[in-house]
């Protein structure tokens, strides 16, 4: 029961390893190839993105602390209903998550009307084409506030450097303890040999007395 015990830990450490291992290296691909484009004027190629909600203004559809998901249209085409993601001049190049009221087309332009869910009344600004970041496809609740949990030196501790140093022990432990029954198992042996010695001295000095 104990080693299966402990081989199921070592199973799950494992596997929570590979996984913090392989968001880690998306992350990361995700982090430079981001900062490539806008490096290179490039941004607008970003066509999925990840945004914590901070505020309840589209609660409860989404609350703060959730994480929303977006997609940026190709050709920039929303509809009425659609939660979408957008840069706010109005109020200092803030990100904000709204819903279309009102689609607007000049020129092949498009422009829109928003709306928080829980506001009162509809957002003053119109937003443009060019300053939507896309639609929210999907969101993940409360994962903003690991999120923040996780960029802190405690987060980073819990969720990284234990486990992979939980696994490091494991293993360093696994490894005396078969170094420890080799060395029994050694000692076992040399014993038996010493006896099996005695014995055949003792015959032989039997067989030398008579």
């Amino acid at each position: 029961m104990k080693n299966v015990i402990n081989r199921l830990l070592k199973i799950i450490s494992s596997a929570i390893f590979a996984v913090l291992v392989i968001l880690i290296i998306l992350i990361l691909i995700y982090v430079i190839r981001v900062k490539l484009l806008a490096s290179n004027d490039r941004l607008g190629e970003v066509r999925l993105n990840f945004y914590t909600i901070l505020t309840q203004s589209m609660y409860p559809t989404i609350k703060a602390g959730d994480v929303v998901v977006t997609y940026m249209d190709e050709n920039d085409s929303y509809n009425t209903g659609d939660v979408i993601t957008f840069i706010s001049n109005a109020n200092g190049q803030i990100t904000v998550t709204h819903r279309i009221e009102e689609v607007y087309e000049v020129n092949g332009q498009y422009s829109y009307k928003t709306k928080g869910d829980n506001n009162n009344t509809a957002d003053k600004e119109i937003i443009s084409s060019n300053n939507v970041l896309g639609k929210v496809v999907f969101k993940i609740p409360k994962a903003g506030y690991i999120q923040q949990f996780l960029v802190t030196k405690t987060g980073w501790i819990i969720a990284i450097v234990l486990p992979c140093l939980g696994i490091v022990i494991y293993d360093i432990l696994k490894l005396f303890k078969t170094v420890t029954k080799k060395g029994v198992s050694v000692i076992k042996k040399d014993k038996r040999t010493d006896d099996a010695r005695k014995r055949l001295k003792e015959v032989i000095n039997d067989e030398e007395e008579e």
